[in-house]
């Protein structure tokens, strides 16, 4: 059996259960190095992938069937995460186990309610990041090294969106830096590129 195993933000402490007792029964656990390296209580074989497609052999040959398979990923892999991939790719079974994805974890610790907002990643991928943030109050999104949480403020800024936002680093980690604010504040600030971005039009 294949197991997509979420891992939650990052710290052992918000891994789920049912995810800890698959990864331990696992024969391999398979993952890119920054989710891998968070499991070092974790004793089963590990192997490390640089590219999505370092995974097609464990998912579609006959042979392993009769492993146990955990590829692991950061937060809740259906939230942006690699579950698509393995789905359109994979000839044998496979189940996902949920994480706590890292926008959960940040709307948690800021005592804020997610109902309304929209959902979305600039992680690797294009979307219209301004007209989504008029378009809604409330919006989150998962930043990469190109569209990072400086050069969204300098946007909202320069378009003179009247907005709050709130920036989750390194989040469920020691070194967590959470901090909220308007635009201008944090335009010109380095973030880790791995970063959740939180527009808030609702305060102003």
């Amino acid at each position: 059996m294949i197991y997509i195993v979420g891992l939650g933000p990052g710290h052992k402490d918000y891994i789920m259960p049912k995810a800890l007792e698959i990864l331990k029964k696992s024969n391999i656990i398979i993952g890119f190095k920054r989710a891998l390296d968070s499991l070092e209580f974790v004793d089963n074989e590990k192997l490390y992938i640089n590219k999505l497609s370092d995974i097609n052999e464990y998912i579609c040959d006959e042979k392993n069937r009769s492993m146990i398979i955990s590829i692991v990923a950061s937060g809740d892999p259906t939230f942006y995460g690699i579950t698509n991939y393995i789905k359109s790719k994979a000839t044998l079974e496979f189940q996902v186990i949920p994480g706590i994805s890292s926008f959960q974890y940040l709307t948690c610790k800021l005592n804020m309610s997610w109902n309304n907002a929209y959902l979305g990643s600039l992680h690797g991928r294009k979307e219209d990041f301004l007209t989504v943030v008029n378009n809604h109050d409330l919006s989150i999104w998962l930043t990469d090294k190109e569209n990072n949480p400086a050069m969204l403020c300098e946007i909202l800024h320069k378009e003179k969106v009247r907005c709050k936002v709130a920036i989750g680093e390194n989040l469920s980690y020691e070194d967590e830096i959470i901090t909220n604010g308007t635009p201008e504040e944090f335009m010109n600030k380095k973030y880790d590129s791995l970063s959740v971005f939180i527009v808030d039009r609702t305060s102003r």
